[in-house]
């Protein structure tokens, strides 16, 4: 029988001490269309990362407000809620709740609050435009989200494509622009122009919305160079709200699309409809939801589950349950959104595993394939430097930027992976050594 001594007791609760919030907190309210069997309720941090939080621990935050006491927050909080919230129970939500997701805090300081960092995420991303420029830039172009605007450009796009499906001059404009330096840099030019609108569109459909929209930046998604725009605040929106700043950038292709099919009218320019062509397909890829690009976020507000990937862990764990003989753990989602969640986990799981798979054992092969081009993109460039063939050297150094950059994200992917195994072994062992300590004092 193990000894408990006084010190080894937990210390009383002062239902005298004062909560307070962190700076910049705001409370948002409710999540419009949800998925969840009970509401979830939106608490925005000072630097604008979103928490979603239940019902009584946003009703605690409410209460919480730099002069009540425990006590009396804990009364409040019964009040409101219809449950039985003792001061001990307050000071347990506060400490082992709130204050990890750096809402509140009774004594400890929020030094830097804890900021969501998924495997899948950007690598080596920084700024391009600031917040302030973007919402400049978002005000003066969200009136193309007016519904009059938003059905001419639609209709201008299908129109659009029903004459260059009908023309054949898409066929003519592909062996017009193929081998010609100065064209395929202005396909690479016009490309990223068209990107970087695409994500204005994200921007502007936050703002026609009444949210705030961030900062436009620059990162890499695994292999892959991409922009991503912040618009975090756009939770704060109904679902009809979100899903137009998720389709914004979409939208924006559109508008792109019609601004250089009316160029290609006044100049007839093939690379145009090359151009054109991409970017239905730069779309459908953006469609597609198993990475976080625009698909992956459509339809998360689809279903009203604003983290997807943040259920596969559960998902995996109710299956080990399972085979294991114990409980599953409710999954807290409505029965039709665990029907749709779980068949997206169904499928991005197998798909990306087997991604990755195919990586792993191509990798020989594309590393040499890599060397081979760099060695011919290199020997285009010193063949045209030596005969002055400004365009192609060009060519040549853009081709090598984008032949290196899915190599740096890989390296970056991977030291993400070590960094994060590396803390997970450490904490384990942590874990480990508190027990040991705990069975020898006992």
């Amino acid at each position: 029988m193990s000894e408990v001594t006084q010190t080894d007791r937990a210390p009383q609760t002062d239902e005298h001490a004062v909560a307070r919030l962190a700076d910049g907190v705001s409370l948002c309210g409710e999540y419009e269309g949800g998925g969840f069997d009970e509401p979830r309720y939106l608490i925005s941090r000072g630097d604008g990362q979103m928490a979603l939080v239940s019902r009584l621990l946003y009703q605690l935050a409410t209460e919480i407000d730099g002069t009540r006491t425990l006590g009396a927050v804990a009364a409040r909080v019964s009040r409101a809620s219809g449950q039985d919230v003792s001061a001990a129970g307050a000071e347990y939500l506060i400490t082992e709740k709130l204050h990890p997701l750096g809402i509140a805090t009774l004594s400890e300081p929020i030094v830097e609050p804890p900021k969501a960092a998924p495997l899948l995420a950007l690598a080596m991303h920084g700024v391009l435009a600031p917040a302030r420029v973007v919402r400049v830039v978002a005000a003066i172009l969200a009136p193309l989200y007016l519904p009059v605007v938003v059905v001419l450009v639609l209709g201008g796009l299908v129109a659009l494509d029903v004459w260059l499906v009908s023309s054949g001059y898409l066929d003519l404009a592909f062996q017009q622009s193929v081998g010609e330096p100065v064209q395929v840099l202005l396909l690479l030019g016009l490309m990223i122009v068209s990107t970087l609108f695409h994500e204005v569109g994200h921007a502007a459909g936050c703002r026609y919305g009444g949210a705030k929209p961030g900062a436009i930046g620059v990162g890499v998604l695994l292999i892959v160079p991409c922009f991503y725009t912040n618009v975090t605040d756009a939770y704060r929106l109904d679902r009809r709200g979100r899903l137009r700043t998720d389709l914004g950038g979409i939208y924006f292709n559109a508008v792109f699309i019609l601004a250089m099919a009316g160029i290609y009218g006044l100049t007839h320019y093939p690379p145009l409809l090359v151009f054109i062509a991409l970017s239905h397909i730069q779309i459908l890829q953006q469609l597609v939801p198993l990475l976080r690009l625009d698909g992956y976020y459509i339809l998360g507000d689809l279903v009203g589950v604003p983290n997807l990937f943040g259920q596969v862990g559960p998902f995996l764990r109710r299956i080990i349950g399972r085979r294991g003989g114990e409980p599953a753990p409710p999954s807290g989602l409505r029965s039709r959104v665990r029907i749709i969640v779980t068949a997206w986990v169904l499928i991005v799981v197998p798909a990306l595993a087997l991604a990755l798979g195919i990586l792993l054992w191509r990798l020989p092969v594309y590393l040499s394939s890599a060397f081979t081009r760099g060695h011919d993109y290199w020997m285009l460039l010193v063949t045209g430097v030596g005969q002055g063939a400004f365009w192609a050297s060009v060519l040549a150094v853009v081709s090598m930027i984008i032949l290196l950059l899915p190599w740096v994200g890989a390296v970056a992917f991977v030291v993400r992976v070590g960094r994060r195994i590396a803390r997970r072994v450490a904490r384990n062992k942590q874990r480990s050594m508190g027990g040991r300590h705990r069975a020898v004092r006992a």
